[in-house]
């Protein structure tokens, strides 16, 4: 079990300090030793799973599982490549073909391992008592730790680059929040470019599920507690919902992410701005960062380059991309089972649920609140952004449905103040439950405005779709958004008192403020303030972006321990309010 986490040690070892000489031959300039190793522990490792395959055919009624046929054929796979490297002693770009090997050999070994850990604590009459949501973010943090570890290393960017850049950076793509302290394109090498590409991915579906979906994929069977986790964080309710939502999201990811990639790549085929030697590098990592809402380019001036502004057919494809992204996995679900009932021939219920009905409502009234608020603003307000008829819809319409991702057409900066702090409502709103749009999500505010008009009405209950609301719902609705108001206001002004160079500028408070909205939502539009920003206030930014991406209810539950509901109340009193 251990010999497969050294492989994917020694490989990322390799990856990032692996000298200074190019990726590409850095195991046959004077490293011979670390192939022989490589070569010890890979052959070790595969001569282990080979026993455990004999050892499972050889019982009687046992078979081998699917898990321990892929371990077996990743080795096997593995130990070919290195003995034809052993005996001709040079391989085209061996560091390309030995990355992803050495990492699912790691990945199945740290699989094996917890899966014996949670069994020694089964024997031993122990069970996991931590705080989900402790471990949720306990989890999203260990990524961001891991990827800074990586990203500052020589092996991941074209020049030194300072730890909280790195941890920054590495914040903002877990997160997919989009904020950025570094030119992507031009810092990083393309192991640098993978790493955050994988946080965006992982940091898009949350660690968690993602893990589970690999988990269910390589026949793993997955803990009670473990379902319970899932269908927490993903808002959906009950344990046999979970493996079919996981099928869903990893389904939709990787169907929509690879037709958006094919989409781009032919879009940008011959294109003269694009590198075409990296052309299939450039056109999966913008799917997947459009997909996932995570707002970061290989472009210079994000989408606001000149070759990119003006590229309405590559915009079409990005926007739907974030559309897919935000809209959410819990409707995709529902869609696939009535799709698959009447495919069967079974008889599909007329009524949508609830949830699906209310996404789909608010997300479409969001849209088009946005397209039409943002469009008269930059028609009415003076400022120095050119509006120019159609252009200014089709640029309000992506920015509506991109309030939560952050890619820019035109520089944010030169709206006017009005556009602005419209636009920081919108990310605020910003996308539904269980996608990988951030903000407070749709839904929530919706429930709360239905709150406030059920208080007018003096009525008992908030009622939509024929349905009443769980009294426990709103009031989750209510504290998200109140926690959420706070928690902006609380670091903007921290912000403002570490940075009094920014506190003092004239629109220096309206530049900050809209930074830790745009943290704190998850969607990276930026008037600048972020490259003014000192150390200790990018720590500040980047655990706000944690921070949103967990959500702040959750967060404020590793802290408060929930109590179990009494029978017993005490009587009922009046204030008065007004």
């Amino acid at each position: 079990m251990v010999s497969g986490l050294l492989v994917m040690l020694v490989v990322l070892w390799q990856a990032c300090f692996g000298g200074d000489v190019p990726v590409a031959s850095r195991y046959v300039v004077g490293e011979k030793a670390v192939l022989y190793l490589l070569c010890g522990l890979v052959w070790f490792n595969t001569l282990v799973v080979m026993v455990h395959v004999v050892n499972r055919l050889c019982r009687k009624g046992h078979r081998a599982g699917r898990f321990l046929w892929l371990q077996l054929l990743t080795g096997l796979g593995t130990s070919v490549f290195f003995f034809g490297e052993m005996r001709d002693g040079h391989v085209w770009n061996p560091m390309g073909w030995s990355l992803l090997p050495g990492l699912l050999m790691g990945l199945f070994s740290f699989i094996n391992l917890r899966s014996y850990w949670k069994d020694k604590h089964r024997r031993g009459g122990r069970g996991y008592r931590s705080n989900p949501a402790t471990s949720f973010f306990t989890y999203m943090l260990s990524v961001v730790l891991l990827s800074t570890v990586m990203l500052v290393s020589p092996g991941a960017t074209q020049h030194p680059i300072s730890l909280e850049d790195a941890f920054f950076m590495s914040a903002s793509a877990t997160s997919i929040t989009g904020l950025t302290t570094l030119n992507v394109a031009e810092t990083f090498t393309a192991f640098g470019k993978l790493v955050l590409l994988v946080d965006i991915q992982v940091g898009a579906l949350g660690v968690m599920t993602f893990t589970y979906f690999v988990l269910m994929m390589l026949g793993k069977r997955l803990a009670v507690r473990d379902s319970v986790s899932v269908s927490g964080f993903l808002d959906q309710q009950g344990e046999s919902i979970v493996r079919p939502l996981l099928i869903s999201v990893g389904g939709v990811t990787l169907i929509a992410e690879a037709i958006g990639a094919a989409c781009l790549y032919f879009l940008w085929l011959g294109h003269q701005d694009i590198p075409q030697m990296e052309l299939l590098g450039y056109a999966v990592f913008h799917s997947v960062s459009a997909f996932c809402n995570a707002g970061i380019t290989l472009f210079p001036d994000n989408m606001a380059t000149h070759y990119m502004s003006q590229a309405y057919a590559v915009q079409g494809v990005m926007m739907l991309l974030m559309f897919l992204g935000t809209l959410g996995f819990g409707v995709y679900l529902e869609l696939m089972m009535r799709v698959r009932q009447r495919l069967s021939g079974k008889r599909v219920q007329r009524r949508w649920s609830t949830h699906s009905w209310l996404v789909v409502r608010v997300t479409l009234l969001v849209l088009l609140v946005g397209c039409v608020g943002m469009s008269l603003l930059g028609y009415l307000e003076p400022s120095q952004h050119a509006q120019n008829g159609a252009y200014s819809v089709w640029e309000s319409l992506w920015n509506a449905v991109g309030r939560s991702a952050g890619f820019n057409l035109t520089d944010i900066g030169d709206y006017g103040v009005v556009y602005k702090l419209f636009l920081c409502v919108m990310m605020f709103v910003g996308g539904n439950p269980a996608g990988t749009g951030g903000g407070v999500y749709a839904p929530v505010v919706a429930i709360c405005v239905l709150e406030v008009l059920r208080v007018l009405r003096g009525v008992q209950d908030v009622e939509i779709h024929n349905r009443r609301l769980a009294r426990q719902t709103v009031d989750r609705a209510l504290a998200t958004v109140l926690l959420s108001v706070f928690w902006i206001g609380v670091t903007t002004l921290l912000v403002l008192l570490l940075e009094p160079a920014l506190a003092v500028q004239k629109d220096g408070l309206l530049k900050v403020f809209f930074m830790e909205v745009s943290a704190f939502t998850t969607t990276g539009y930026d008037l600048g303030a972020v490259s003014e920003l000192s150390r200790w206030s990018k720590l500040i930014v980047s655990l706000n972006m944690l921070f949103g991406r967990v959500g702040m209810f959750t967060f404020m539950l590793i802290f408060v321990r929930q109590k179990d509901p009494s029978p017993a109340r005490f009587p009922e009193t009046r204030l008065p309010l007004s």
